[in-house]
């Protein structure tokens, strides 16, 4: 199993493009908002509503990975700390919780939950670099941070 995960585009579409042409095996697409104005333009990528998205994004998205659940949110308005993803994971009887929002990568495991944020591959902060998520696998899921360097068009 293999999916692609990425959040806070902003508008810049065609990184969307590009990773459905660079990972053609990929099972799953994700997208953890602030992306797009409408829901088809980011087809395949599942997404959801962040901050700066209007039109037809659900605000979360419980999707199923292999043996595995994720749960799929943006993150603003929402308390980011360990303990509440954790809560708010257990709540959906998800082993993993992917948000946007912050556009600063991360990973780690609280508490049996792995949290991810993929960071942004289009306007990265607080001097990360620019990033997207690949997990491979189900329930031993291995998550891998891709480096990017896609010039604005």
């Amino acid at each position: 199993m293999l999916a692609v995960i990425t959040s806070d585009l902003h508008g810049r579409l065609e990184i969307l493009r590009r990773l459905v042409i660079e990972y053609p095996d990929a099972d799953l697409f994700l997208d953890a908002g602030d992306s797009g104005r409408k829901p088809a333009e980011l087809d395949p990528f599942i997404s959801v509503k962040g901050n700066c998205d209007i039109y037809g994004f659900e605000r979360f998205r419980v999707i199923t990975f292999g043996d595995e659940r994720i749960y799929l949110f943006h993150g603003d308005r929402a308390d980011l700390s360990d303990e509440a993803l954790y809560a708010r994971a257990l709540r959906h009887r998800c082993k993993i919780i992917v948000h946007g929002h912050t556009h600063v990568p991360r990973y780690h495991c609280y508490r049996g939950v792995r949290i991810i944020c993929p960071g942004s591959p289009a306007y990265p902060r607080g001097g990360s670099a620019a990033t997207y998520v690949v997990l491979r696998g189900g329930s031993a899921a291995k998550v891998e941070f891709v480096m990017v360097d896609y010039e604005k068009s």
